[in-house]
């Protein structure tokens, strides 16, 4: 009997021991657990990264362009037509961009040669040749950082070097080389961080110049160019 009582003693202290074993080892255990699990599989998103474009940028650049060239003005005896043409064009940019979490604004200067960018337009007797030799443009940029995205818009000054000249009858009433004609530039573009400091980009520029010697003239350009930040 009094065996039997023993061993039923030893078989409840043995059952208290793991019951007290398993109380102390479950808080450890959810401890352990994730955070996730213990909140019913709910965790805070992590903050979408961006790329940095503040500092100094700078590049080259070439792309494809349309000059419009309306001769209308030219001669008080007879109309000249409006004449479009393509061309390209190479280049290079500067620039800087200060950032404000996503918020990018920059100031850019930007020089760029066409190829061969000739309109002529006639109509008996007159005959007019409107040319585009380079330009250079001064921008305001603003963009929004979107992951290794930059998308901005600008606006801001062109100042372009033209050749022109007009005849009639076979002789020349006005000519002159590497004259200026100012102008405005507006357009979109996007810039693809590819390296830390190393971007891409692919953008559209209007330039609108100056009347000169009764021509007014217009480009359309869609270029790409690569560039580096520091």
């Amino acid at each position: 009997m009094t065996s039997s009582v023993s061993h039923r003693a030893t078989a409840r202290g043995c059952a208290a021991a793991a019951l007290f074993v398993a109380a102390m080892t479950v808080p450890a255990a959810a401890a352990d657990m994730p955070e996730t699990i213990l909140r019913g599989g709910y965790s805070e998103p992590a903050p979408e990264a961006y790329a940095r474009w503040d500092g100094i940028s700078l590049g080259a650049q070439f792309g494809w362009s349309n000059l419009s060239a309306d001769f209308g003005s030219v001669s008080s005896t007879t109309t000249l037509p409006k004449v479009s043409t393509n061309g390209g064009q190479f280049g290079g940019f500067i620039g800087y961009n200060a950032q404000w979490e996503r918020l990018v604004l920059g100031v850019e200067g930007a020089y760029n040669r066409f190829n061969s960018l000739t309109a002529t337009a006639t109509n008996d007797p007159v005959s007019s040749t409107f040319r585009i030799v380079d330009y250079a443009t001064l921008r305001g940029r603003a963009g929004y950082a979107y992951g290794q995205f930059l998308p901005y818009m600008f606006v801001g000054a062109a100042a372009a070097r033209v050749n022109y000249q007009t005849t009639t009858s076979g002789a020349i009433t006005s000519s002159r080389d590497n004259a200026f004609a100012g102008g405005f530039t507006a357009g979109l573009g996007i810039d693809v961080a590819i390296l830390p400091n190393v971007f891409l980009r692919a953008e559209y520029e209007y330039v609108m110049y100056t009347q000169i010697d009764g021509i007014r003239s217009s480009t359309n350009t869609a270029r790409a160019g690569v560039g580096i930040r520091f």
